[in-house]
C-alpha cells in the first residue's frame, strides 16, 4: 500500500486549512448585512483572532456600539488599536472615543490589554 499522500490531496487539505479566516470575515459581512449581529460578531471575532486585519475595526465597532455583544469599551479600545496598527486611519479616533468612556484605571487596563493583543497578533508597535 502506498503511504504517500498524493499532491492533489495535500493541496486540497492545505487550501481548506487556510480558507476559514477569509470565510469568517466574509461570513461576518454577510451576517451584518442581513441584520444577524450575533453571528457577525462571532465571525469577526474569529477572523480577528486568525489575524485577518480587515476584521479588527469591525469587531471593535461591535464592542463600541453593543452590536451582537454587550458594549465593552475596553475591548473596543483594544481592537480599534489593532486596526490603527494595521493601518486604518480612522481607528485612532474611534479608539480615543472608546477611551473617553473609560475611567483612568480602565484606560490603563485597556492599554495593557491592547499591548498583550498586539504581541499575540505579532503587530508592529508603531505605524510606519
Amino acid at each position: 500500500m502506498n503511504k504517500k499522500i498524493p499532491a492533489v490531496i495535500l493541496f486540497c487539505l492545505t487550501t481548506l486549512a487556510l480558507a476559514p479566516a477569509a470565510a469568517d470575515f466574509e461570513a461576518g459581512i454577510d451576517a451584518n448585512r442581513s441584520g444577524d449581529r450575533v453571528t457577525a460578531f462571532n465571525e469577526f471575532q474569529a477572523a480577528a483572532r486568525d489575524q485577518d486585519e480587515r476584521a479588527y475595526g469591525k469587531l471593535a465597532s461591535m464592542y463600541l456600539y453593543g452590536l451582537g455583544t454587550e458594549k465593552n469599551y475596553e475591548q473596543a479600545y483594544v481592537w480599534f488599536h489593532m486596526a490603527y496598527l494595521a493601518g486604518e486611519n480612522e481607528a485612532e479616533r474611534f479608539r480615543d472615543a472608546a477611551a473617553s468612556m473609560l475611567s483612568a484605571t480602565e484606560v490603563s487596563n485597556a492599554r495593557e490589554a491592547a499591548e498583550a493583543q498586539r504581541l499575540e497578533l505579532g503587530l508592529a508597535k508603531k505605524r510606519e
